[in-house]
């Protein structure tokens, strides 16, 4: 039985926005064109835009796939374990995504926040109010955890979560130009230190 027109459409889409996340990943926004991403979607640039209306409009979707897999909503509510332990999972889930990926690529938000400002408003603007709903649910968790007696730390919970969400963005950027997983190591052990 052969696929419909909708499951090929549909398996069309989702390739392109594959070859996005990877090609925005390792070249940038501006260094990635749309040939590149339909040549790495194995796709024909004619059908680019039967999916998506632009470039800009496919990198703010390829932001929020991205976003999703590096678990920010697992810090938005009440899930398994305590608020200490949703703050320490969460940690550990960015630190391995970043070992696995960032010293070759650095982390695609802070990539985005440091080249597509003057270029796109809206990818700017995006990447802007993903770090800050990620400081916003960060602080929430790590505010839980002071009033359940699990964190201690003198520093307010705003400051010490766009301390976490910085130091990890900086610790990323470093890791990629330097090729080396330290940054990120170093990230994880200070910012245990600073949860107590």
């Amino acid at each position: 039985m052969s696929r419909t027109k909708n499951a090929a459409s549909l398996d069309t889409r989702q390739r392109i926005l594959d070859a996005a996340l990877d090609q925005f990943h390792l070249r940038g926004y501006n260094g990635t064109s749309v040939q590149d991403l339909m040549s790495a979607a194995g796709s024909p640039k004619g059908t680019f835009y039967n999916h998506f209306a632009s470039k800009e409009a496919l990198a703010l979707e390829a932001l929020r796939v991205y976003v999703g897999q590096i678990g920010l909503a697992s810090l938005e509510g009440p899930t398994v374990g305590s608020p200490r332990e949703r703050i320490e999972n969460h940690l550990a889930h960015i630190v391995a995504l970043g070992l696995a990926v960032f010293a070759e690529r650095g982390c695609l938000m802070g990539n985005f926040a440091g080249e597509v400002p003057a270029h796109s408003p809206p990818v700017a603007a995006a990447v802007g109010a993903y770090l800050d709903g990620w400081v916003a649910n960060l602080s929430t968790v790590i505010e839980e955890a002071k009033e359940a007696g699990e964190l201690t730390t003198p520093i307010a919970s705003t400051d010490l979560a766009e301390l976490v969400v910085d130091a990890f963005e900086g610790g990323a950027a470093k890791a990629k130009a330097t090729s080396s997983a330290e940054p990120l190591r170093r990230f994880e052990r200070v910012v245990a230190q600073l949860l107590h």
